[in-house]
């Protein structure tokens, strides 16, 4: 088993700081890919910036769980089987956390 397959189902802080850097390369190189203007890849990267600091109010765990669940597209199941925890808890946290950061976005709005 390679290093990035026993990360895929790793709940450590080091596999999800991995994984979310991989998803954020990975929309970064689309991004070039799919745009030879600048201004557009500029406004893509002041998104990414603007997202990875509403992701820095979460605590490690509810962020973990919210890259798996939006940007891996891990389904509720397989949150909870890595977390060790109740899929209704998964809900909970993943609501709360969608939650914190809508209240950042209010409060940079204002």
């Amino acid at each position: 088993m390679s290093a990035g397959t026993s990360c895929a189902r790793e709940s450590s802080p080091a596999c999800l700081r991995s994984r979310l850097q991989r998803g954020a390369n990975a929309a970064l190189s689309s991004t070039k890919e799919q745009s030879d203007d600048a201004p557009d890849l500029v406004d893509r990267l002041d998104a990414r910036d603007r997202v990875e600091r509403l992701l820095g109010f979460l605590d490690e765990r509810d962020r973990g769980m919210l890259v798996l669940k939006e940007v891996e597209g891990f389904a509720i199941e397989e949150i909870a089987e890595i977390f060790d925890l109740n899929t209704n808890t998964v809900k909970v946290r993943l609501f709360r956390a969608r939650q914190r950061i809508l209240s950042q976005l209010k409060k940079a709005k204002e």
